[in-house]
Order: C-alpha cells, then structure tokens, then sequence
C-alpha cells in the first residue's frame, strides 16, 4: 500500500486529465436527456431493481437477467463483481489471482459460459472475463436450470451480451491502476456510442433520434495490465517426518487489448441487422522459481520462463425480421484465434550428498490454431404472453496443434481435429389449472469429432437428446414455486481427449504433477431436478431451491504415478448422485441502521454426493466443494451524486480429493474478503479504491498416498498478496 501512495501522483495526473475532458460534460447516470433539467420522481435504484426482480419472477424458465441500468447502480469495477451480486452464481478466486465461475456450486464444468450466445472456454476466452469493464455490458442473462436452448450444464448458463449500438451519443473513458508485489499495471477504457451521421434537429429523445437516423455505431476500446501470481510452499513427509520442502515464487504479467466495434441498423419497418466485430491480442509473461531442499523431488531448485501470446479476431451479422405475431433472429459468426505457450525451464539437482550440481534444462512450446464459423436461427412468438420458441444451428470447429518439448519428457507431434454440431430445439408454454404454467421443451444435438492424427483416436459421433419440462405456480402474490426436469449431457473438452502430456511446472511430484489427455472419455450424462421458492421481499427477493443430479459417467481428474512421473488425468470415475441446497437473497439493510439504499446480496449452495459405482465408490465426487457462499454488502452508485462503495465475504469449503482407497487428499477450506469505496461528482465523474484479498487467503491442499511401505504426505500452501486498485472515470 505504501508504494500505492507512492505512486498517487500518476492517479492525479489521470484525475486531472479526465476533469478538462468533462468539464461541460453531463454524467450519463445524473438527468436524462429531454428531461430539462427536472429531477426524476421515482428513484433509480428501486425502478431499476423493481425491473430485475418482475423480470425473475415472471420468466417462464429459471431466468434472472440483468439490464444495463442495473449495472451501472452497482459502480462494479469489473464484470465479476457485478456475476456476485446476482442469484445463483458464484465467484470464487483462483490461487494465482485469476477467478472461477460457478453456479449452483459444482464445478466450473458444470457451468456454461457464453459471449453474445457464443460458448467461450475457460481462460482462453476472447475477452478477459475477470476484468472485463462493465460498461463494455449491455445485459446478462443467467439461466438457472436446463433448457431446450442451452445444452451441456448441469450447473447453469451465463450469457453476457455486449453493448448495443444506440442513437443516444455517450462516451466513456476509464483508467485504472492496480498495484501488487511492489508493482503496478494500468488499465485504460473508452467507448463511444451514437448516431451514424447527423439526426434532425431537435431530436434530443433516443426514439426521435432514431426516427431521423436509423443507424448507429458503438466502438470499444481497451488496454487491461493484471499482475498475477503465486508464492507456493510444498513439503513431503514420509512417515510422520519431514524429508524434503520447496518454496516457489511465480510472477505474471498479462496484458490484453480489445476492440470491439459494431454498426445497427434497419432496412425497413420489419428488418434490423447489426454488424459486430471483436479484435483481441494477450499477452502473458514471467517467471516462477522454486529452491528446494531435503531428500526427493523437492530438493531440486527450478526456474522456469512463460510466455502465452493469443490473437483472436471474430466477424459477425445479426438479422432480426418481424412478423406479425413472431420474429425472426438469425446469426452468422466466424472467427480465428491463434495462441503460441512457450515454457522454457532449469532443474538444479545434487548428485548424491555434497556432490556436483546438474541442470537439467526442458522445453515445451505449443503452437494452436482455432478456425471456428456458426449459423443459427431462432423463431419466437411475440403475440401471446404464452411464449413459444425454435431454433436450429450449425457449428464448425477446426483445430491445428503443434507441440514440441524437449528434456524429460520429449515430445515433437502435431494435432488435426475438427468438430461439427448439428443443433434443433424448440420448446412451448402453457397455462393449467391454479394459473400454473408448464414449459416443455425438447432440443437434439449431433457431433462428430474426427482426428487428423494419432493424438485423437479416429472419429467420434454423439448423438444427444435432450429433453425438459418447467412449471411456475404462484402460491400468492409475492410467492411462487418452481420445478424443472431435464436430461442434460457434458461432452468431454476436446483438449482433455488429446493424447499427449504437458509438463508440469518445476518439479514433478504428488503435489505437482503433469497433465496427460485421455482419448477415451465418454460424456456424462445427468438427470437433473430442480425445485424451490421464490419470494418478493419488501426491498428485494428471495428464493430457496433443492437440487438434485443422478449423473452417469462421471468425468473428474484422477492421480498416477506413470513410470517415475506423476500425472493428472481426466477419467469416467463412475455413477453418482449429487444433491444439495442452494439459497439467495437480495434485500435492504435498513434494520442494521444502513441507508435505506444499502443492499445486501447472498449467495449460498451446500453441496453432497455419493459414487454409486467405481473405485470411489461411497465417496463424494473428487475436487467437489462441501459449499461455496458470497455475500456482499453494498451502496449503489448514486444518480445524483455521492459516495457509495461495499464489501465482498467469499468462502469455499473442503472439496475431497480421493482417487481411490489409497491415494487420498484434499482442498482444504478457504475464505477472501474484498472492499471498495467511491465517490459520483455529478458533472465530472468518478472514482472507485478497492482491494482485493484484504485477509491473504491461503489456498492448501494435501496429498497422501499409502500405496508403499510407508505412507506419504504431500502438502502445499499457495497465496496471493492483497492487490489495490484506483479507478477514475467519466461519462459525457
């Protein structure tokens, strides 16, 4: 903190800089325009969550979304901040400082992530999702239980729908410094929206000014620093004693560039088309470093380089025609994302006691090419409250990989893949009796995946039904209950079917081992019930759902020791059954004494299983949490000023990491705090000071295995320092 200090002058220069830009500038979120000034007789933040909340309750599935409106009240710093405030979805961090989104509390599997519709994997996304600003968010949609639109999760679907193109002219600029380890990254937004050429006069209002100019543009742009990393204690006893420790230091950089600029408009009374672009470049560097000491794996000493560099670049056209009792969206995308992994590393061991010092050096480069285009088309009735939709799609998906690597585990080979998804669905709503209202749906899925090498085992057909049925039934006016079955299937990744390993980094050992792919995974498939309340609260709402998933082929990642290495792998493990409760809630904090605009938003799943079959069997699902609870307290941003801020409680508990009945460990159980304050100035901007990781989670996790003679115990502790962060911004 005090190098954050050290550095405020940078922060004031920046300040300075935004205060000349706005001076005559309107804050986007102080009058409206057209208003003339006059001050709004309704308050913002209860219009804006009353929406959200009519919005859940009236959805015929499992559907809470999230409007721009709603987002902007929160002052979110990222769009992770603004996924914890929202039901069902979990945020938890990662040891490095990156995090993990989940829903219902399964794993991140088990939950799918989309970009404007389109599925994303992971931390090879297009955009940084962790830092993704929100002002670059028009609406998130979170998709609670299994639907005929949305395949393969168990756990849910998050849909994160980027900005429109709008006539209302808004720019905005954003600059951020962040600072950890002594060291400091900086982050710059700017957006622009509005008409595309000059409107009639006077047509201040946004549907005048549409009327007058039926185009317009939205363009992004953006520079996101992040300092990522880890310092890592590792430790082996044999027996009770200790014999060998290591403690590794990693330090990362990553730095990503976007531009994302879009054009919407329309060619008739009926037509719309908008065209939309994403342009991304990232880059991920540095170093980690480990000085071990004692017996075994541990005594050596590593050093290791990485350098992860990605491009992506997607081109897309949106065509939405209006019936007159339906309309008609249809979506063409292709896109290209290259990456290129590069690690290259030292191993420092002792040839016997007090002998000579060998280096082993290794290598591993990964050179991947992703060529992905998509067509889909959906028909939705638009005359009747009762909805009713169908859609079909058609993706295809080509992959090209080529690794070399050098030292321990040598590897000069070359990867051809590609994938093809046939996708039709539809689903109904109806009205029964007690004004209950039943949704049927029904979506079939066909994919073929064929190798051009001997690293994906020859060719590989699914063909997955996929059937569900929702009822709503209010029990009074502000309580409801909900029921959703559905069958859902998980298709394994394709990067966990590729037969080939990567290396870990530093020392192989029980704690630490390589990654290999496993060609002969099958999907998992689940049963899925899910029912529960959902009831309007006074200043907010609230809901209380059971579920339950009897899964077959459970996919989860399995330990061995491979010849004089160990190795992770992803495996069916077996049946399963997973039940659990899962309880949000949003509502005022009047009653501690708070303003009557403090809010406080909770999220808790508690989760169980059991293997009904394999060499788990009568355990608990390996690497499953026991719960996973967020609660933040916040102040919204103010519409007419003022400050506001909050403060975010995450906590994860043990998750069991048995692979059988003699290799046995676990996560232990873990906690981070974070808070923010800032303040609205009506006419020039804003500011926003946070940090993260306030307490210095620790992320442990222990190893045993009784395999031998005598039992070995690994351990390893792994922390992330608390990060500061400085935000100034504006709107005009």
């Amino acid at each position: 903190m005090k190098q954050t200090i050290n550095n405020s002058h940078r922060i004031a220069i920046w300040a300075t800089c935004l205060a000349s830009a706005a001076g005559s500038s309107s804050w986007a979120q102080g009058t409206p325009e057209g208003t003339g000034g006059a001050t709004p007789s309704l308050d913002g933040v209860t219009v804006t969550a009353r929406r959200s909340l009519e919005q859940r309750f009236f959805a015929a599935g499992s559907l809470v979304v999230v409007d721009r409106s709603d987002i902007e009240q929160m002052g979110a710093f990222s769009v992770a901040d603004v996924l914890r405030q929202l039901p069902g979805v979990q945020v938890t961090p990662n040891a490095d400082g990156s995090v993990e989104i989940r829903m219902r509390g399964m794993e991140r599997g088990a939950t799918q992530l989309l970009i404007d519709g389109q599925r994303v994997g992971g931390k090879r996304t297009q955009l940084p999702i962790d830092q993704l600003p929100p002002e670059l968010i028009e609406r998130i949609e979170v998709v609670r239980a299994p639907s005929a639109e949305f395949s393969g999760a168990t756990g849910g679907t998050l849909n994160i729908v980027l900005r429109q193109a709008t006539v209302k002219r808004e720019t905005t600029l954003r600059l951020t410094d962040n600072h950890v380890w002594g060291r400091n990254a900086g982050q710059a937004f700017f957006s622009r929206t509005g008409p595309l050429g000059p409107t009639s006069t006077g047509a201040d209002e946004p549907r005048e000014a549409e009327a007058s100019q039926p185009w317009s543009y939205f363009v992004a742009a953006s520079a996101t620093g992040l300092l990522l990393g880890s310092d890592t204690h590792r430790s082996t006893q044999r027996d009770g004693a200790d014999v060998a420790q290591s403690d590794t230091s990693a330090r990362y950089k990553r730095t990503d560039y976007a531009l994302v600029p879009r054009i919407s408009g329309k060619l008739g009374a009926a037509d719309q088309v908008t065209l939309r672009a994403t342009l991304s470049k990232a880059d991920f560097g540095g170093t980690a470093d480990s000085v071990g000491s004692g017996d075994g794996t541990y005594a050596l000493n590593s050093q290791e380089s990485h350098q992860y560099d990605r491009r992506y670049l997607q081109a897309a056209a949106d065509w939405t025609h209006r019936f007159a009792a339906s309309k008609l969206e249809t979506t063409l995308t292709a896109s290209r994302a290259s990456d290129t992994v590069d690690r290259r590393g030292d191993l420092l061991r002792n040839i016997g006691a007090g002998g000579a010092v060998v280096t082993d050096s290794y290598s591993f480069v990964d050179d991947r090419r992703e060529d992905v285009w998509s067509l889909s088309s959906k028909l939705t009735g638009t005359a009747d409250a009762l909805l009713w939709s169908a859609g079909a799609q058609f993706e295809d998906r080509k992959l090209f990989v080529r690794t070399t690597a050098s030292g321990v585990l040598p590897v000069n080979s070359g990867l051809d893949a590609g994938i093809r998804r046939w996708v039709v669905w539809g689903q109904n709503e109806w009205e029964l009796p007690a004004s209950t209202t039943l949704t049927l749906g029904l979506r079939g899925e066909r994919v073929e995946l064929n190798g051009g090498s001997s690293a994906v085992a020859g060719s590989k057909q699914w063909n997955i039904l996929q059937p569900s049925l929702h009822t709503r039934t209010p029990l009074s006016d502000d309580l409801q209950w909900r029921v959703n079955l559905a069958r859902v299937t998980q298709l394994p990744r394709v990067w966990d079917l590729v037969d080939r390993v990567i290396p870990s980094q530093g020392s192989n050992s029980l704690g630490n081992p390589d990654t290999i792919g496993n060609p002969n995974l099958r999907p998992q498939v689940a049963w899925t019930l899910d029912t529960g309340f959902e009831r309007r609260l006074t200043n907010g709402h609230a809901g209380l759902n059971l579920f339950v998933r009897q899964m077959s082929d459970v996919l989860a990642p399995t330990l061995q020791l491979n010849g004089s290495r160990w190795v992770e792998q992803r495996a069916n493990v077996g049946d399963a059954m997973v039940w659990g409760l899962e309880a949000d809630a949003r509502t005022g904090l009047a009653w501690l004494g708070l303003g009557p605009d403090w809010t406080l938003s909770a999220n808790a799943s508690l989760l169980q299983s059991r293997m009904t079959s394999g060499p788990n069997e009568g355990r608990r699902i390996p690497g499953q949490a026991r719960y996973v609870a967020t609660l933040t307290a916040a102040k919204p941003m103010p519409r007419t000023g003022g400050w506001y801020g909050g403060a975010t409680l995450t906590m994860t508990g043990r998750a069991d990491q048995d692979i059988n009945s003699t290799l046995t460990g676990q996560n232990r159980a873990n906690a981070m705090l974070d808070f923010y304050v800032g303040q609205l100035v009506r006419g020039l901007g804003y500011w926003r000071l946070g940090v993260y990781n306030v307490g210095d989670a620790h992320f442990r996790r222990d190893r045993v295995d009784v395999s031998g003679a005598v039992p070995v115990v690994s351990r390893s502790s792994m922390q992330w320092t608390p990060r500061a962060y400085l935000t100034v911004g504006t709107q005009f």
